[in-house]
């Protein structure tokens, strides 16, 4: 027999175990601390090493962009491993919350029809989302042997070219200093990927979850008079309060991901533009197509519940509301009630802006005029 389980954050699982961490089972969530947190250093530690890199050449356009993209990436990926390693017990608890609820309508067989839908759809987004990151992080780690053996076919040395656009502090002309920086590269390369991962594909799980439950509010509308009305409003109300938890939780990081976004699909523009015949040119392709699928997920997802949450009212309007209200006339103050609350929807804001795609299409317009700028300045 198919269960919840089956498809409940089945890709999230999996990747914050190998982060060290489990947000469905065990005691405290935080499974190996010291794996966790040499991936962590590793990111940290060349964080200043790129800054020096930025500073040192802010006369130079290019090379400046290609610090500050790198800059930009690590920073975001911090801000989602601190969320991880603060919230992870509140993510737990969340994800309780969600599995008693998800528990409860499957128990209905229309309901669990519904929430299987929105479970496998949602595990198709994660998988390409995490497949695409994926991609990004492999290529990160081959560029430099690649480097190395097209430097070496053409003028027969040897020399190391890394991926992050580092200062140093050691040299690299020796092969043992060269062996460690890039297993520090692989590590903080893990470390911007792995969180990443993590804390966007749980994002869209929850929401599809959450647009799981408000189509089962929806359905049972619809069934107005077999079902309890005080039912069908507990369902929707403990949605409501679900999505606002959610959007507490992932506020700050839904701000900084639209504007760190918008300055890095600037940055990236540029570097494509100045490095379009170059051996990098498909790690920065591809690193720009996932800038934009990371925004676009969050955008989508936000979308996605603001409208389902609104269908409720529609829902109310279409279910046999006047057969009720003819028998007791009390219902139709608590149904007109509920079709206001429904129509201002439930959404997903990062403080100054709301996660939806007409913010998502002005993100990519505003970076183009950012583009625009650098072009003119260099």
């Amino acid at each position: 027999m198919h269960t919840l389980t089956e498809d409940f954050l089945k890709v999230q699982r999996i990747y914050f175990r190998i982060l060290g961490f489990d947000i469905v089972k065990g005691n405290n969530g935080w499974l190996h601390p010291c794996k966790t947190l040499w991936v962590l250093i590793s990111l940290a530690a060349v964080q200043p090493m790129i800054v020096a890199f930025s500073l040192k050449n802010v006369e130079n356009v290019d090379r400046l962009t290609d610090g500050l993209g790198s800059v930009l990436v690590n920073l975001l990926s911090l801000l989602k491993f601190g969320l991880i390693i603060w919230l992870h017990k509140d993510f737990r608890q969340l994800v309780d919350k969600f599995q008693n609820m998800l528990s409860r309508e499957y128990e209905s067989e229309v309901s669990a029809k519904i929430i299987s839908q929105e479970n496998r759809r949602e595990q198709r987004v994660s998988g390409f989302y995490k497949n695409s990151f994926v991609l990004t992080g492999a290529l990160s780690c081959l560029m430099p042997i690649v480097s190395i053996v097209l430097f070496y076919s053409q003028t027969g040395e040897w020399q190391l070219q890394l991926t992050f656009p580092c200062i140093y502090p050691w040299d690299n002309g020796k092969m043992y200093n060269s062996l460690f920086s890039y297993v520090l590269l692989v590590s903080a390369t893990t470390g911007a990927v792995l969180p990443t991962i993590c804390v966007d594909t749980f994002f869209t799980a929850l929401t599809h979850n959450l647009v799981a439950l408000f189509k089962t509010a929806q359905y049972k509308m619809q069934l107005f008079g077999v079902v309890r009305l005080a039912e069908i409003l507990l369902l929707y109300r403990s949605s409501l309060d679900m999505s606002n938890a959610l959007n507490r939780y992932f506020r700050l990081i839904i701000c900084m991901q639209l504007v760190v976004a918008s300055l890095l699909l600037c940055v990236l523009s540029y570097t494509l533009s100045e490095n379009y015949a170059q051996p990098q040119m498909p790690f920065y392709a591809v690193f720009t197509l996932t800038v934009l699928l990371q925004l676009y997920i969050y955008c989508y997802c936000g979308e996605y519940l603001k409208t389902e949450s609104r269908e409720f009212a529609r829902a109310i309007y279409d279910s046999p509301w006047y057969e009720a209200t003819a028998i007791i006339p009390e219902i139709g103050r608590s149904l007109q009630i509920s079709m206001i609350r429904a129509q201002r929807g439930s959404h997903i804001d990062g403080y100054f802006f709301e996660a939806n795609m007409e913010v998502f299409l002005s993100i990519v317009m505003t970076a183009g005029s950012y583009f625009t700028l650098l072009r003119s300045i260099s």
